[in-house]
């Protein structure tokens, strides 16, 4: 009799430690209900192209109950400092990274080691080497060189054969202005245009760009005139350097006759769109951009598929579309 007792004591004392142990970790409804925290990681802080991205992903944040920690290098040649920024994020165990890498090569190890980590990474702008990404979301910058191209065509008569054109790159190895001098290089050459030089800036800021264009413009300046065709700028801070280095030809005497197309749309550069400095502009669509990374990145912690590739909207603004068409003012903040 006291051994059926003591039996049925261990296994009543056995089935509430049971009970015990399972209440000890929430039930999975209840971490399926937790709020997620992404980080997002710019190229940078400053600029009203990265404040208009970050406005994106905080309304995306807002509406899926998502938080997000938004952390940039100050300017975007800081390579070092970004992938400090990521394995920072790792260390702090965020639920998903959504990244603009800098450099195509120099961050593919942190988004491997974020993955290994089990922590999922989306790419946006920029590519990166390797697959370990869930998802890509950026314009199609390829296509953007493709459109300044077609612009410059546009604006040139329709023929671009024997055109002479300059075109401003950015800093080495920024996938994104890599495709889109690359897009428009390859496009204008089969129309027949000559691309008389290609040069990367000194630095990556305005004052850099500025200077390796004034360096570059001076060299194509003969009796008193600028002998190029067409000009096209790859991205904001390679545009408004273009811009001050045309400028300050002007200003100094030099005869300056051409068709200049940049890329992005700040108020600086939408000023001198409209006063004519500046022919057209490629623009994209930062807040969408931005919207939609958190937006893949917070589908796929939640179980659901997401495309390899989301693409954003890429538009060649003109004054005339700026005057004439809402839908572009609205793209371009002016609505």
């Amino acid at each position: 009799m006291r051994t059926f007792v003591v039996t049925v004591l261990v296994s009543i004392i056995s089935l509430l430690c049971f009970a015990c142990g399972q209440q000890s970790s929430p039930p999975p409804a209840a971490q399926a209900d937790r709020t997620l925290t992404l980080a997002v990681i710019p190229k940078s802080t400053g600029g009203e192209f990265w404040e208009t991205v970050q406005q994106g992903a905080q309304q995306a944040a807002d509406e899926l109950g998502v938080k997000i920690r938004w952390e940039g290098t100050l300017g975007e040649t800081e390579i070092a400092e970004q992938n400090k920024i990521i394995e920072n994020m790792i260390n702090l165990g965020v639920d998903g990274i959504v990244l603009a890498p800098l450099n195509t090569r120099a961050m593919r190890k942190n988004v491997q080691a974020a993955t290994d980590a089990g922590i999922p990474v989306v790419i946006m702008d920029s590519a990166v080497e390797g697959d370990a990404q869930v998802s890509f979301v950026a314009t199609d910058n390829h296509k953007g060189g493709v459109v300044a191209a077609e612009g410059m065509k546009q604006f040139l008569g329709g023929d671009l054969n024997g055109k002479r054109l300059l075109v401003q790159r950015y800093v080495q190895g920024t996938g994104s202005t890599e495709a889109r001098a690359d897009g428009f290089i390859e496009t204008v050459k089969a129309g027949g245009a000559q691309v008389l030089a290609d040069p990367y800036p000194e630095d990556g800021t305005v004052a850099g760009t500025k200077k390796t264009a004034s360096n570059t413009l001076e060299g194509f300046v003969k009796d008193g005139k600028l002998q190029l065709d067409g000009i096209f700028a790859a991205n904001l801070y390679s545009t408004v350097g273009m811009a001050a280095a045309l400028n300050d030809m002007r200003k100094g005497g030099v005869n300056v006759e051409l068709i200049f197309i940049g890329f992005d749309t700040d108020p600086r550069l939408l000023r001198q769109l409209q006063s004519d400095n500046i022919h057209a502009l490629v623009s994209q669509n930062p807040r969408k951009m931005g919207y939609l990374a958190v937006q893949t990145m917070v589908n796929h912690l939640r179980g659901r598929e997401v495309p390899e590739y989301v693409e954003t909207q890429v538009e060649l603004v003109t004054r005339d579309r700026l005057q004439n068409e809402p839908e572009i003012r609205q793209l371009v903040g002016l609505e």
